[in-house]
């Protein structure tokens, strides 16, 4: 990977904070215009920052850009009454705990919010007292031990936070909704837990699991993923683990997981599966992270719902690293075509609080991984104007009505897609 600045983010971050001119907008790769950071952020002023903690992101507490559809005063009317009446479920929300991150997803006023919130990575940080959100530290992701302690930490700040819930099934959403909490379902985006023990999958169920991607970038002892040099499809051992899956109703997921992967976990699954977060190959080829049209068919003729991704590099056929939230919908838009408004949803697949270079010692994340998805900065939301944090939800609802798309359109891309798959296969 390769950078124009002289410094990292990280360095960046801190050096601003004690007010310090640092490096130009241009040098972070955009124009002082279109940067994410305001004018005090990259002026060097003595005030830079100062409302911030040192390791926090300026776009973890600053509202999201709002867009300019050129919606009418009525379009805007109806845009905010739907929104107060949505349930949102993102299939893949954010990856990482920061500070802030459940009051920025019920910032927008939504009836309720939730989402799909990967394990492992996740808490990791503060789990183990971190002051220094981007602080690197290199580790193993996905190993069962880590499960376990992510999990008991997230229950225990459940309990003395009180601002989210734990789900396992859709009666849950509706209760965390109905208490005014953030609803939390748990996945694994790795089987790698599994090692060789199908009870695995039974002890991850246990912890509150509800979903498992059989493969991440790089494949296992179950599938191939995204990033594979070779597609080898579903493992022998991939099979047995989707039929211990379709058994006690958890979802199997192949969101990271490469196309023959996907086709072949169709094939071998006797319940729909999911597709949480990707892009679409067709609007993004050079993209790994990204499936193709026929597979996308193939997903919801067999009953499967597909969340599209978040992530700018997969709004555009050069990978684009700034995009917005019209070029999103153009995506979304393209999807409910091909694949019909009962079979879509949306993931965001944020990742604000480590740094790139933590981020980075995955070795699901080598250079070769990384070039190919064309990101230069962290986080990656701060290309995606307009949802630089998930107060920006407001605007998918505001760009779909000005698409022309009904209001049960709109609820059913917003989140009844996917709590209608979970409904059908976890309860």
């Amino acid at each position: 990977m390769s950078s124009n600045s002289d410094i990292d983010r990280r360095d960046f971050l801190r050096l601003s904070a004690l007010g310090v001119g640092v490096v130009s907008a241009g040098t972070l790769g955009c124009t002082k215009a279109d940067s994410p950071f305001d004018s005090a952020a990259t002026s060097g002023s003595t005030r830079a920052n100062r409302a911030y903690p040192k390791h926090y992101f300026p776009y973890h507490t600053k509202p999201a850009t709002v867009i300019d559809f050129g919606l009418t005063p009525e379009q805007e009317e109806r845009a905010a009454a739907l929104h107060k009446k949505l349930v949102i479920f993102d299939s893949e929300p954010e990856v990482d705990w920061f500070d802030g991150l459940f009051d920025n997803m019920q910032a927008g006023g939504a009836r309720g919010v939730g989402g799909s919130f990967t394990i492992d990575a996740f808490p990791w940080g503060k789990m183990h007292g971190l002051e220094d959100d981007l602080e690197i530290t290199k580790r193993d992701w996905w190993i069962m031990q880590n499960i376990r302690e992510n999990v008991d930490f997230i229950r225990a700040k459940e309990d003395t936070e009180g601002k989210s819930m734990i789900c396992v099934t859709v009666a849950d959403i509706e209760k965390a909704t109905t208490e005014g909490k953030v609803s939390m379902m748990l996945d694994a985006q790795n089987g790698f837990f599994i090692g060789n023990q199908l009870d695995n999958i039974d002890e991850a169920y246990g912890y509150g699991i509800r979903r498992t991607q059989l493969a991440y970038n790089r494949g296992g002892t179950l599938a191939s993923g995204c990033m594979d040099p070779r597609d080898g499809g579903l493992k022998t051992f991939g099979a047995e683990c989707i039929g211990r899956m379709n058994d006690i109703g958890m979802l199997v997921d192949v969101g990271h997981s490469s196309p023959l992967t996907m086709s072949d976990a169709i094939d071998v699954s006797e319940k729909p599966i999911y597709c949480s977060h990707a892009g679409l190959r067709t609007i993004s080829p050079k993209n790994p992270r990204t499936h193709t049209d026929e597979g996308l068919r193939k997903l919801v003729e067999n009953g499967g719902v597909f969340g599209l991704v978040g992530s700018p590099s997969t709004f555009g056929p050069d990978l684009p690293q700034y995009s917005d939230v019209p070029a999103f919908l153009t995506c979304i838009d393209y999807a409910v075509n091909l694949l019909g408004e009962d079979s879509v949803g949306f993931a965001l697949d944020q990742v604000q609080a480590p740094s790139m270079k933590e981020f980075l010692t995955s070795p699901d994340w080598p250079p070769e991984a990384v070039a190919s998805v064309n990101v230069e900065f962290w986080p990656w939301s701060d290309g995606f104007k307009g949802m630089e944090n998930h107060s920006g939800y407001p605007n998918l609802t505001r760009g779909m009505v000005g698409m022309g798309y009904s209001d049960e359109r709109i609820m059913k891309i917003m989140g009844k897609n996917h709590m209608r798959l979970i409904g059908e296969i976890v309860g």
